[in-house]
């Protein structure tokens, strides 16, 4: 299952522990659409396709003031209630051409810039609500210390890196209860 509810900066250091990095948005969108550039990481050409991955779910209005501390019984709770994503590998046609598990939909994922100029923490995937749900768009407004309860990450490592292997933290990040 994602962490969710984790900043740009959180992602990054997590991703550290474990001897890996935030992917870049050219990998990212590369593990997404394949050789082929599709726009959708199930192929079907054009086609937008909401039982292939988690998209297009209704969204739910949130309420702020549970959302203060963020690691808050009450935070904890509502982001349970709003909570609409899956364990990853749960939508088997969700896959990219590469083999990579829910790239569209789920969550938004943390990826770094390739961009010159601008801001370094860029979004891509989309979640599971009736968002940019494709390979290549992005969100580029949000900068390194943004949080929300449908933003996770997915780390990346070169060729030849090995993985440091580490427990879970227990941290502010947010793990869905019915999912831990």
């Amino acid at each position: 299952y994602p962490i969710i509810y984790i900043s740009f900066d959180e992602a990054k250091e997590l991703c550290q522990e474990r001897g890996k990095r935030l992917c870049d948005e050219d990998e990212w969108t590369f593990a997404c659409e394949g050789e082929e550039g599709r726009p959708y990481p199930y192929g079907n050409g054009y086609v937008r396709d909401p039982s292939q991955c988690v998209t297009d779910q209704t969204w739910r209005p949130y309420t702020e003031k549970a959302m203060v501390p963020r690691d808050g019984a009450a935070a904890g709770d509502e982001m349970d209630k709003l909570w609409q994503g899956r364990a990853s590998g749960m939508q088997p046609k969700c896959r990219s051409p590469l083999g990579v598990y829910d790239m569209t939909g789920n969550i938004d994922e943390w990826t770094t810039s390739t961009s010159k100029g601008g801001l370094k923490t860029i979004l891509k995937g989309g979640y599971w609500g009736p968002v940019r749900t494709r390979c290549r768009p992005s969100t580029r407004s949000h900068d390194h210390n943004h949080t929300f309860y449908q933003q996770g990450f997915r780390c990346c490592s070169d060729v030849g890196a090995k993985a440091k292997r580490t427990k879970q933290s227990s941290g502010t990040p947010h793990i869905p209860r019915q999912q831990q």
